[in-house]
């Protein structure tokens, strides 16, 4: 495990997989392994017993923790925020991609026609707001 500026390990990389499955455990809150399948295979197609593998190795990895109830089984919780592992996949996307470039990353992201005017206009008070300004 890699180790953070705080001096705790960071766990491992999630697969694409795992963060799909992540991103339903995110979705519901404290859920059972039941619901993470029933809602995940409204997604994409995939065996049970695989996402409870990917669920046991999220565990294993340090994202997940039970949660002891009086039900049978035991309900899971995620340990690490989506914002933590956007923020790590973003820097490693940035330095993998971009040559370490945020505004490489950042004008590649403005290219993308998808961007409507609304899109654009938060941008621009983000940026304001970086800068210590107040957006226009």
């Amino acid at each position: 495990m890699a180790k953070r500026a705080s001096g705790k390990a960071e766990p491992p990389e999630l697969s694409r997989l795992e963060l799909a499955i992540m991103d339903v455990v995110w979705q519901l809150g404290d859920c059972s392994s039941a619901e993470v399948i029933a809602e995940f295979t409204k997604r994409r197609r995939l065996a049970e017993t695989t996402i409870r593998t990917v669920l046991a190795n999220l565990r294993k990895k340090g994202y997940l923790e039970p949660i002891p109830t009086i039900e049978r089984g035991f309900r899971l919780r995620a340990r690490v925020t989506r914002d933590a592992v956007a923020g790590r996949t973003l820097r490693g996307l940035v330095a993998n991609l971009f040559g370490g470039s945020p505004r490489q990353a950042i004008a590649h992201l403005l290219q993308d026609e998808r961007l409507d005017d609304a899109e654009l206009k938060e941008i621009r008070r983000l940026l304001d707001e970086k800068r210590g300004r107040k957006g226009k």
